[in-house]
């Protein structure tokens, strides 16, 4: 059920002279014309791992994990998920963190993260010694959205909306921290005070596919005065709000609610 490739450091730094072939065999076949990043050069851009490139050979090995450690948490993990929602076949490929910009402040431990694209299709990124419980949240979050009976599948980049993305990501988050302890570096970005900024900033947008205007709102903006993955705070709160005054007994309910109805019962707990 589970195919897991772990795309080490070890193995990379032993097709440093033939990298784009190496990549290419690696993550062809994690994409297709129904995937959300339809070419493999997408994912190696996604994960920065061009920059291989131009490390040498001891940076390279310092970012090497206990792979047996990471098959037999990413195994225990999916088990756990297994409990609560449903799955054909899973394929996890494991690749490297190198630095973004988010983690400039964080330590090394929770540089872990990760894009899922398509049913099912899970790529996370780690670094040398992650973070256990980090790593597990995060993965259950995109096991979460990997699960085909997810409704993301039924959307497109016309109809993904900025209130379909904070339901995605509310349930997701909801459902990965049921499980796993809250590591989350940037909860306390998220103070009242920035929550009602953030909802002024938000509320006319809830409708809108654009892009640009959903990434400043989702991931954070300097400018707009946004803290980092503060969308990601709001859609918690969202689903949050909505379980404590609904009856919900398990994870799949929350698939069948529409996106604004979890705006609405936000809009009457801040009346």
């Amino acid at each position: 059920m589970i195919e897991l490739k772990q795309v080490t450091p070890n193995e990379i730094l032993s097709n440093r002279y033939r990298l784009d072939e190496y990549f290419r065999e690696k993550f062809s076949l994690l994409v297709d014309e129904n995937s959300w990043l339809t070419k493999w050069e997408h994912l190696v851009q996604r994960f920065q791992l061009h920059k291989f490139k131009d490390l040498s050979k001891q940076e390279i090995s310092l970012l090497q994990w206990d792979t047996d450690q990471i098959k037999a948490k990413v195994e225990e993990t999916v088990n756990n998920v297994n409990q609560h929602l449903i799955f054909n076949e899973i394929q996890i490929t494991i690749v490297p963190a190198l630095l973004l910009p988010f983690f400039k402040d964080q330590h090394q431990s929770l540089w872990t993260n990760a894009f899922t694209n398509g049913p099912g299709n899970i790529i996370i990124a780690i670094p040398p010694k992650p973070d256990i419980d980090f790593f597990q949240y995060l993965l259950a979050h995109e096991l979460h959205h990997a699960t085909p009976e997810n409704p993301i599948y039924n959307l497109s980049f016309e109809t993904f909306t900025l209130e379909e993305w904070y339901k995605m990501e509310g349930t997701a988050e909801y459902f990965s921290l049921s499980l796993y302890p809250d590591k989350r570096w940037w909860k306390d970005n998220f103070s009242n005070e920035v929550e009602v900024k953030y909802w002024s900033e938000c509320k006319d947008y809830l409708k809108t596919t654009d892009d640009n205007i959903k990434s400043k709102l989702c991931f954070g903006s300097v400018k707009m005065g946004i803290p980092v993955f503060a969308g990601y705070s709001f859609a918690l709160k969202l689903v949050s709000n909505f379980i404590s005054t609904n009856q919900v007994k398990e994870i799949r309910q929350l698939f069948k609610v529409e996106p604004s109805v979890f705006i609405e019962n936000y809009k009457r707990k801040i009346q």
